[in-house]
């Protein structure tokens, strides 16, 4: 990734983006609270290349594990599991490349949401 952000600010920052992900209603202007300061370019790719692939399925599921939020430790951890891959796995690489693509055309609603607030 070509973002220079903290560890704690990435968890800050994916926490936040993962917020539209979580089965109640969505407070963006929040999101955008959370996520100020940051590039839009620098969001957008880790809202797809990182969040979206480890939370989509929260939406998709006929009864979602997660309600409230997503815990930020957790969340981490599934997102460095999924990076590490990338990097070890050429099959894994280009999985995630048309991944991106499918949540890009199903969840652009949600970005769209976010980056008008920024």
């Amino acid at each position: 990734m070509g973002h220079f952000l903290t560890e704690p600010q990435l968890t800050e920052v994916r926490t936040a983006l993962s917020e539209p992900f979580n089965y109640f209603p969505t407070d963006y202007d929040y999101i955008a609270r959370q996520v100020k300061g940051v590039d839009p370019d620098v969001l957008y790719e880790i809202f797809y290349s990182e969040v979206a692939p480890v939370c989509f399925s929260n939406l998709a599921a006929v009864l979602p594990s997660v309600w409230t939020g997503f815990d930020p430790d957790w969340l981490r951890a599934r997102i460095e599991e999924r990076l590490e891959a990338r990097k070890r796995n050429w099959l894994r690489r280009q999985f995630d490349k048309v991944l991106a693509l499918w949540l890009k055309y199903n969840y652009d609603y949600m970005w769209k949401e976010i980056a008008c607030r920024l």
